[in-house]
């Protein structure tokens, strides 16, 4: 409803006289108005969009930065969005998951998300969540308590499930091999994956680590067999010299700072590996994001001039359970699946490195 007492700088379309614009201009303009007001709403960094959360990419921002303002993992966003890659632009808007919200219809209202190609069907005793799945609907299709179904892949929170990951079923099939019980904890900054999974590694074995000490530790170098290359503020996907990461050989030897039994390993063999999950001793792995395809290149050190191998996106996760198809794999908080020779692959890029313990437990 319109107050009388509020008087507008033009009249409505049509109408003209003392102290008004013309009608021709007077369209002009009211449409101009209409326009303005609809491009304020979508420059909004928060919209509302089908009773969902939103964002619109801002300069400067990355999905670290916009998983932190809402309170979700990157990794979380790259799932509900369908992105393949970490890279965003300036004006993208993003799906923001929350519980209880279908991913399905989300990707459909945002014409910018992408929408994964279907999945492929899960092996026999195992689920491949899809869009729009919840944690506690998976478990009642396949008549199991919620708890059941958390226990059987090691998840701590129901609502960290993503599009694409592979559920244990309990019952349908035989279960897991082998799942040890470890635990995480949400990466802090881009780039700390390898100290995270070595804080969470220590912890499962009685030591206690805080995260942001070991970063400060890390021994700095352009050579990541030496030490940290960048910053772990960086971007992540970046190759050496700019911000990346850091290898097995300097992660090893500040493990064993802290007293702890830790040797690095090129060319580990995948019975090496489920003979370490076999004797309760998890192992910290460098892959591509998420178990990803990639591609290594060989990286001249400017300080040094050796050669070695490195990969976009490099990252680290434990290997904490098998079974006869799929490895199970903690990344940061989230427990995931990947078939066997997915993971492979994905190890592979690197050189099968690894970070293990010849501790018993």
């Amino acid at each position: 409803m319109t107050d009388p007492n509020v008087s507008f700088p033009f009249a409505s379309p049509g109408q003209a006289g003392p102290g008004h614009l013309p009608p021709g201009l007077a369209r002009r303009a009211y449409r101009l108005v209409v326009v303005l007001c609809l491009a304020a709403g979508l420059l909004s960094t928060r919209v509302a969009w089908a009773d969902q959360i939103v964002h619109i990419v801002q300069p400067g921002e990355n999905l670290f930065r916009i998983g932190l303002r809402y309170g979700v993992g990157w990794q979380s966003l790259m799932a509900a969005n369908g992105l393949a890659s970490t890279q965003i632009y300036v004006g993208q808007a993003l799906v923001i998951p929350s519980p209880g919200s279908p991913t399905a219809a989300l990707t459909a209202a945002v014409p910018s998300a992408a929408v994964p190609a279907p999945l492929p069907a899960a092996p026999s005793g195992t689920y491949i969540v899809q869009p729009g799945d919840t944690l506690w609907r998976i478990a009642q299709r396949h008549r199991l308590t919620l708890s059941g179904l958390m226990a059987a892949n090691g998840l701590v929170e129901p609502n960290r499930i993503f599009s694409g990951q592979t559920l244990l079923i309990p019952g349908a099939a035989p279960a897991a091999a082998k799942l040890l019980s470890v635990t995480g904890q949400p990466q802090a900054w881009p780039l700390d994956c390898e100290a995270r999974s070595a804080v969470d590694w220590a912890a499962y074995f009685g030591t206690v680590i805080d995260e942001a000490d070991f970063v400060s530790r890390l021994p700095l170098s352009d050579d990541p067999d030496l030490g940290f290359v960048g910053d772990v503020r960086g971007r992540p996907g970046q190759l050496p010299p700019e911000s990346y990461g850091v290898h097995a050989g300097p992660l090893a030897a500040l493990l064993q700072a802290y007293g702890l039994s830790a040797r690095a390993a090129r060319g580990l063999t995948w019975d090496a590996v489920r003979a370490e999950i076999d004797a309760n001793r998890p192992v910290i792995v460098w892959v591509i994001g998420q178990s990803w395809p990639g591609a290594a290149v060989d990286y001249a050190v400017p300080s040094s001039g050796r050669v070695t191998r490195v990969a976009a996106f490099e990252h680290t996760a434990l290997v904490i359970g098998y079974n006869g198809e799929f490895v199970s794999l903690l990344d940061g908080a989230t427990v995931y699946q990947a078939s066997l020779a997915r993971f492979m692959a994905s190890w592979g890029v690197l050189g099968n490195m690894a970070v293990l313990s010849e501790q018993a437990y």
